[in-house]
């Protein structure tokens, strides 16, 4: 009797060992990625919040961007900040917003790539996402309603990592 009640207490500090190994995986996995709804210029704080913390490699895609946002991926590679851009192709990009573009392509530290097929806003640095709808224009995403995913997690990023390189031509994919 005595040693089924030994065998019953190591299982059971095992269970609990168990239940503690999977609560901490659970707790660390909180937080780690957060759906909102953007309104009242919510998103454009949040794009800006990762602008600031980029250290090195910013990647974008976007189906056109607009004059504020011009200006600060160019202050962000005025840093010495290196930011990919996935674009529509230009014919594809409306007028108003084409001179913008053409300032982009022009500035060393932005590498621009068109791809007419994008619908949606990606922006992604070595820690952190945004993924929503719309495009890289302030205005647009001051008035709009959309759904944010941020994303603070490796794996997830990577997975977003991933998504975006298939906007990239096969030579440039990582």
């Amino acid at each position: 009797m005595s040693d089924r009640l030994l065998e019953l207490r190591i299982e059971n500090q095992k269970l609990k060992n168990q239940v503690e190994q999977l609560e901490n995986k659970i707790l660390s996995l909180v937080g780690n990625i957060e759906i909102e709804v953007s309104q009242k210029g919510l998103l454009n704080e949040e794009i800006l919040i990762l602008f600031e913390n980029t250290e090195k490699n910013l990647n974008i895609l976007t189906p056109y961007i607009d004059k504020f946002y011009n200006n600060e991926l160019k202050r962000l590679s005025q840093k010495g900040i290196n930011i990919l851009v996935i674009i529509h192709d230009r014919s594809l990009i409306p007028n108003k917003y084409r001179i913008f573009y053409d300032e982009l392509k022009t500035k060393s530290n932005i590498h621009i790539v068109n791809n007419p097929n994008i619908k949606c806003l990606v922006i992604f640095n070595e820690k952190n996402g945004i993924y929503s709808g719309g495009a890289l224009d302030k205005d647009v995403l001051d008035k709009s309603i959309l759904i944010e995913t941020k994303i603070n997690e490796a794996t997830k990023l990577y997975k977003i990592k991933q998504i975006y390189n298939l906007f990239l031509p096969s030579f440039m994919r990582k």
